[in-house]
């Protein structure tokens, strides 16, 4: 029942207290990745498919993401997907004491399913293809993890609609080219992509598995 002093639930307090808050956050946070110079704001409108204008605005925190554009920066941005799991441990949450049921479990996994092959990962697992060590003759070939990181995922879907190279990697992800060329690597040995054609002219292709 509502307190007897009033009918005004407890108001949400930081960053979830009110937009012009919540603007400012993110607007800090994709400062902090980003910078504020021309190049951010291509990128961020690559990211989600904003528009220019609608950029300008969030780095100036005039006004924050909405709907599919924050869930774009969430699978595309380590610091905002960062921001929300820290919301979700936060002392605001309200943490999960009572049992489960069964149909609630049930369209949990499928939402998961429907959320992992919509961003073009297979739910199953599908990873483990990957090595975990590579030709040692070229260091730069040796890659940081076993599994696959959100770059070569973005770079096999790349691949798969059309003509890419590290060069995009750089400039999606703000790497170094050294980075981007052993991402790639990686990719060629766990035998996903395989390049075709001259040194000049060709491509790389998704192996056909």
């Amino acid at each position: 029942m509502l307190p007897k002093t009033g009918r005004k639930l407890p108001l949400w307090t930081g960053v979830l207290g009110g937009r012009e808050v919540y603007a400012r956050t993110i607007a800090e946070l994709l400062r902090k990745e980003h910078g504020d110079s021309r190049r951010a704001i291509k990128q961020l409108m690559r990211q989600t498919d904003a528009s220019e204008r609608t950029v300008k605005h969030w780095l100036s925190g005039q006004h924050g993401p909405d709907s599919v554009y924050f869930l774009r920066l969430v699978v595309s941005s380590p610091v905002i997907r960062a921001f929300v799991l820290g919301l979700i441990d936060g002392p605001a949450a309200i943490p999960l004491t009572g049992p489960v049921d069964r149909i609630s479990l049930v369209r949990a996994r499928e939402a998961y399913a429907a959320g992992e092959a919509a961003g073009g990962r297979s739910a199953t697992g599908a990873r483990k293809n990957v090595p975990e060590r590579v030709p040692e003759r070229d260091p730069i070939n040796v890659p940081d993890r076993a599994e696959l990181n959100e770059r070569q995922h973005w770079f096999l879907d790349r691949v798969a609609a059309g003509r890419s190279d590290a060069r995009d990697i750089v400039a999606m992800w703000a790497v170094s080219l050294k980075t981007a060329r052993r991402d790639i690597a990686a990719l060629k040995v766990a035998g996903l992509i395989c390049y075709v054609g001259s040194r000049r002219k060709g491509r790389y292709r998704r192996s056909a598995k």
